[in-house]
């Protein structure tokens, strides 16, 4: 954790990884206690575990040693055909076997923190199959994954043809996230909807079998290395469960892939002499206001505003002019890869 000077107010930046599977989900062999370990090294701020239809990793996390690291544990819920994944954080009940229509609007009603998982998946190989969101009615969610790092690596693979090369070279296949999600993500902010975006690891340690020996890839290690999603919280707020999951929800953060650079001085926002905001955050309509930004490396900036690009530069500093209302958000992008995705800010009438 770092403090952060932005504008006249000081902010807590923590960096995490959101979804991740341990010994408890029927598709990890992860203990939580390793995932602690890993994460701890990787000098992570915070974690959120989120197994398949269980949240047994609590008990665990209760036993260990987590130093400064947050542990917040919530639960991966989805239909009976194994589709619409959905994130759900602070809730104490786990329905089964229903529609999603069913448990969005009960997750949504318990007042518990509900994502969108891997909306629109595609994939080069018929020997995996797409888990999808086939509602995209439903929206009484809080917000949706932009950038699912598995989601992303499986939708390449084709075993025969480039298998052990991307189980060697993984993060080659990580280069941007879908187009399609980011628009799904922007048409529903312009409805009002103020959906906050995140991004996620997904983690499963998976096993590549080659004459006969076992190689273990996508280990929580490695992954906690590539997209996070980094918080920002205002001095003075006690770092807990709660104050991150309020910042995550209200979108308050941005994602980062950090095998594309270290974000470590990266700010933004928008501002003029009367009023300021940062993601996540509204602020009125008034002569003047410009969006700033600071990169550690020069880069490619792109400014979109209600789900259009307006403008890009080349910088590692500078700001472009805000001339009407609209949502506001940043695409950063260095090497053809994607960098920084901020979230929202709200330029108001």
């Amino acid at each position: 954790m770092k403090e952060r000077k932005i504008f006249q107010r000081t902010f807590q930046e923590l960096t995490g990884c959101i979804h991740m599977h341990s010994l408890h989900s029927f598709d990890s062999n992860t203990p939580v206690a390793s995932i602690i370990k890993d994460a701890r090294k990787a000098r992570l701020d915070y974690i959120a575990i989120t197994d398949h239809m269980n949240m047994d990793a609590a008990a665990d996390v209760k036993k260990l040693d987590c130093g400064d690291l947050v542990p917040i544990v919530g639960v991966e819920i989805n239909d009976p055909q194994f589709n619409n994944h959905y994130l759900v954080f602070g809730a104490k009940e786990i329905i089964k076997n229903q529609p999603a229509a069913s448990y969005v609007t009960f997750y949504k009603e318990a007042g518990a923190t509900g994502f969108v998982a891997h909306p629109f998946e595609y994939r080069r190989s018929r020997k995996f199959r797409k888990y999808t969101w086939t509602h995209t009615d439903l929206q009484d969610f809080d917000g949706l994954e932009i950038w699912n790092y598995l989601s992303s690596w499986i939708a390449k693979v084709k075993p025969r043809m480039n298998g052990l090369f991307y189980v060697l070279f993984p993060s080659l296949l990580i280069d941007n996230p879908y187009r399609k999600g980011i628009r799904w993500w922007d048409e529903m902010n312009l409805a009002g909807g103020r959906k906050a975006a995140i991004g996620s690891v997904d983690a499963h340690t998976q096993e590549y079998k080659l004459l006969g020996i076992k190689i273990r890839f996508l280990t929580h290690r490695a992954l906690f290395n590539t997209i996070r999603t980094n918080v920002l919280i205002p001095a003075g707020t006690p770092v807990n469960q709660d104050s991150i999951m309020a910042a995550i929800k209200g979108g308050n953060s941005y994602i980062a892939n950090y095998k594309a650079g270290y974000p470590y001085n990266f700010y933004a926002g928008i501002h003029n002499e009367q009023s300021e905001a940062i993601f996540g955050e509204e602020i009125p309509f008034s002569p003047g206001l410009k969006f700033y930004f600071r990169l550690p490396k020069t880069a490619k900036v792109k400014l979109h505003c209600n789900g259009k690009r307006l403008q890009k530069v080349y910088k590692e500093k500078g700001y472009f002019d805000i001339t009407h209302p609209g949502n506001y958000r940043l695409e950063i992008t260095k090497n053809g890869r994607g960098w920084i995705y901020t979230n929202m800010i709200y330029v108001t009438q």
